[in-house]
């Protein structure tokens, strides 16, 4: 059994649908994802779950929980755990990720693989909507302005270089420059249509990443995925990924050399009816985590080599 320490965020005052808040509590509370993930060989052990400060403003109760989640990721790293995070809003990762990267020797870096329908590379200045959870990537560059930056703090930055986003298909203009102007690496969901170019395109992010950075985070807004497959998010965008392929992928990434942990966000249990989004969660988990010979029936996949999904940190021996 691979125990996994886990966290959560319970917030959703950074997104368009607040439902989120509730999705790491249920996820939590939820015997089913347990279970499924005991079968693969994976334990859920829970170290937290944060909750914003309902008395602060929007702007300081987002950073009261992103240096809550820093502070743990942090902790993590440097007891050499990986770990799961489940995020309210996505707007969380700008509390994951820098507090990795704060516990990184200062001599290395941090590759991380963005999955999600957005670029999440807005600033108050560019937001035609004022969500905060629309601007994580920009912040994780070091890009934001003055009222991100109260956010962020005074974290290490990700280089472009050391950034992967994958299954992009809803962005708006200024974006798509500040992307194109850092010459980040941007892989759109018309890229990725097929099992063979997901599986693709994730090994060459991490061969890519390698070549940077000496670890490796992932981070999955669940909206990447096509509502067929996950219904229950905040932000839901048609013509996504195929949940069954993700899974693959994820399996077929599952010992990149310096894998630090997982991050998944905006789970939305309102829209979760038919429990299908609970049950692709338990999937993405295990695919990463869990014993890949076994069968991921719940997807009704066998364990073929073609239809199922089919180590050690370096640094800090991880596993």
């Amino acid at each position: 059994m691979r125990r996994i320490s886990t966290l959560g965020v319970a917030s959703g005052q950074a997104g368009r649908n607040r439902g989120c808040w509730r999705g790491p509590m249920v996820l939590r509370d939820s015997l089913e994802l347990k279970q499924f993930c005991r079968q693969r060989g994976v334990g859920l052990v829970w170290q937290g779950l944060f909750e914003p400060n309902e008395r602060a403003s929007k702007l300081d109760a987002v950073a009261g929980l992103c240096r809550e989640a820093a502070r743990f990721t942090s902790a993590l790293v440097r007891q050499q755990q990986p770990f799961l995070f489940f995020g309210g809003d996505h707007s969380c990762a700008m509390g994951v990720w820098p507090g990795v990267m704060c516990a990184l020797p200062d001599d290395a870096k941090l590759g991380l693989i963005w999955i999600d329908a957005h670029m999440d590379a807005h600033t108050f200045k560019t937001t035609p909507s004022g969500n905060i959870h629309g601007m994580p990537v920009a912040a994780l560059l070091g890009q934001g302005d003055r009222p991100l930056r109260r956010i962020y703090g005074e974290n290490r930055h990700l280089e472009p270089q050391g950034l992967v986003l994958i299954g992009v298909r809803s962005y708006e203009p200024a974006e798509q420059s500040l992307m194109e102007r850092l010459g980040v690496r941007v892989i759109r969901m018309s890229e990725v249509s097929t099992r063979a170019t997901l599986c693709g395109a994730l090994k060459a992010s991490v061969t890519a990443l390698s070549e940077h950075a000496d670890y490796l985070g992932i981070s999955i807004d669940l909206d990447a995925v096509d509502p067929q497959f996950a219904p229950a998010v905040g932000v839901p965008e048609p013509g996504g990924i195929n949940g069954h392929d993700l899974c693959h992928a994820l399996a077929g990434i599952a010992d990149a050399p310096g894998l630090v942990g997982m991050e998944i966000a905006e789970f939305c249990p309102r829209y979760d009816s038919e429990k299908k989004t609970i049950r692709l969660i338990g999937e993405l988990i295990t695919a990463l985590y869990g014993d890949i010979r076994k069968p991921y029936r719940s997807l009704g996949l066998s364990s073929d080599g073609t239809s199922s999904t089919s180590s050690p940190m370096p640094k800090s021996e991880a596993n």
